[in-house]
This record gives structure tokens, C-alpha cells and sequence, in this order.
């Protein structure tokens, strides 16, 4: 949490100096742990946390060991960072996690690993919902990027990005999450041309 309060303290300093520069959509890359004093002030300075689910849980076994019982509630605050107001995105951090969307999506809203641990999830209250998930990695990664009015979502006009799943991660999300982890890409289209095809 020290670490990135110091960000949000030098992206603070810029901000007074120069207004103009706030529309920038500055992010915090692995915005893991913060002090609840500074998640208004992300939110109040629109900055965008990026973050990577799996990490989460594969953090939680050591963790609270490094941390404490009193920051960990604040690590992936997801939930709490989203009743903020805190712009978030999510990737994988290739190579440094799994970089399955299926980990990812089943990471985000269960807190739980791949062997389904802990039963009730770690720390739970920061999950979030299905579509939450997806939209952090789709629409809302795109307007990190300035470019929420081409992709991130499928509409007439923008680019044609598309991943066909052979699930349904909207129902499997809501109704068997841990069947997102046998999910398998079908398909990636990019800018409406074939680049990967099973």
C-alpha cells in the first residue's frame, strides 16, 4: 500500500501543477494493495486500476503472512474499489501468471484457485460479478485505452473483436463457476479477420 500511495501522491503533485494532464487516464498496474484512505482518492482522481485476478488467488497463501490481518482486506479490493467509482481493468500479466480467460473470469468472481480453494472464497466480499469480469477485460480495458468508441464491445462500426468460447461464461458465471475452468477458445477474430481458429 506504501508503494502505491506514493504513485497516487506523485500522480496528485502532476495534477495540481498541470489540471490538463488528468485527462490522461493514468493507471496503477498491479493496484494489489491499497489503504482504504486512498481508494477515494483514486476515485476522485479517476485513476484506473489495473489488476490481474489470478494473482489473487494464487497471493492468498502467503499474503496475509507479509501484509497483516488489517491490509489484506484491502488487497484485489475489487468490490470495494468498484463502490468507489474506481475505473478498473484486468489482464493475465503473461507470462507471469496462467493467462486463461477462463482462470481469470473464474478467479475474479469466485476468489478461489484452480483446485476450487478455499471453499467460501478468499475474502470474498471483494468478488465480483460475471459481467463485471468480463466488461474488465473487454470494454472497460478499452476505455483505458482510449478507444472505447472502436472495441471492447461488439457494435456496428467498431473493430469486429470477437473470442468464441464453446461456453456460455454468462450462465456458467452465475450458475456453475467452476466449469469456467474447462472452458476453451473456439475462435479470435481481430478487426474482422480469422487469426486463430481450433
Amino acid at each position: 500500500d506504501a508503494g502505491n500511495r506514493e504513485t497516487i501522491d506523485f500522480f496528485e503533485s502532476v495534477f495540481k501543477k498541470y489540471p490538463e494532464s488528468k485527462k490522461n487516464r493514468h493507471r496503477i498496474e498491479h493496484a494489489q494493495v491499497i489503504h482504504p484512505d486512498d481508494i477515494p482518492r483514486l476515485a476522485e482522481m479517476g485513476i484506473i486500476a489495473s489488476m490481474e485476478p489470478p494473482h489473487a488467488v494464487e497471493d492468498k497463501t502467503w499474503a496475509e503472512e507479509r501484509i497483516g490481518p488489517d491490509r489484506i482486506k484491502y488487497a484485489y479490493a475489487w468490490r470495494s474499489m468498484r463502490k468507489a467509482g474506481i475505473p478498473l481493468t484486468f489482464n493475465s500479466d503473461l507470462p507471469g501468471s496462467d493467462h486463461s480467460i477462463f482462470y481469470g473470469l473464474h478467479a475474479a468472481i469466485t476468489r478461489r484457485d484452480k483446485n476450487l480453494e478455499p471453499i467460501e472464497g478468499w475474502h470474498n466480499e471483494q468478488n465480483m460479478s460475471i459481467e463485471e469480469a468480463i466488461r474488465a477485460y473487454t470494454n472497460w480495458a478499452a476505455y483505458a485505452q482510449f478507444r472505447e468508441n472502436e472495441t471492447g464491445i461488439l457494435k456496428a462500426g467498431y473493430w469486429g473483436d470477437i473470442t468464441v468460447l464453446d461456453i456460455d461464461p454468462f450462465h456458467l458465471g452465475e450458475t456453475k463457476p467452476s466449469e469456467l475452468l474447462n472452458g476453451e477458445v473456439l475462435m479470435t477474430v481481430i478487426a474482422g479477420k480469422i487469426v486463430y481458429q481450433k
